[in-house]
């Protein structure tokens, strides 16, 4: 699992882990989101599985969402920083996570999103959400993050209260 951290020189996010798309900060050399970076399947496994170990459906899962929030991502023109993407059984109890949880099926992925930036430019054009074909939990539920998901609610909202 990454483990994010803001770096107290610089007020960068950085990982322990080295990912695609992250610079070391000429600053204080921690690793930094580079401002054009991807959300890259590492990112969204966080060393949880190997994707050529996953099911069929686990991989189909997982490429939809990729490109889903790669949308959003050029959308938002911002990194984002994933805190929880795939989480097995074992890991989605550990976090708490609801026993249907899309994280289970690889089709939601969590942002840091501490001073909701992310859930301010959806709040000003919800239909981003329509557009790249996600779902975002009720921002009042998710106070530190933002959740997006690709699997559709029962109730067809694109925000949605867990």
């Amino acid at each position: 699992m990454f483990n994010e951290k803001v770096c107290s020189v610089c007020l960068s996010y950085m990982l322990d882990d080295i990912l695609e798309g992250w610079l070391r900060c000429p600053s204080c050399s921690n690793m930094i989101k580079k401002e054009k970076s991807m959300i890259t399947m590492k990112e969204l496994l966080q060393n949880r599985a190997k994707f050529e170990e996953l099911s069929e459906d686990l991989q189909s899962n997982g490429k939809d969402l990729l490109d889903k929030l790669n949308l959003f991502r050029k959308e938002y023109g911002k990194p984002m920083i994933v805190s929880s993407g795939y989480r097995p059984p074992a890991a989605n109890a550990a976090a708490g996570g609801a026993k249907q949880s899309a994280h289970l099926t690889l089709q939601a992925c969590d942002f840091s999103d501490k001073n909701n930036e992310i859930k301010d430019f959806i709040k000003k054009d919800p239909t981003v959400l329509e557009r790249c074909g996600l779902y975002m939990e009720d921002p009042d539920s998710t106070l530190l993050w933002c959740h997006l998901q690709s699997r559709p609610t029962k109730s067809g909202n694109r925000i949605f209260k867990p």
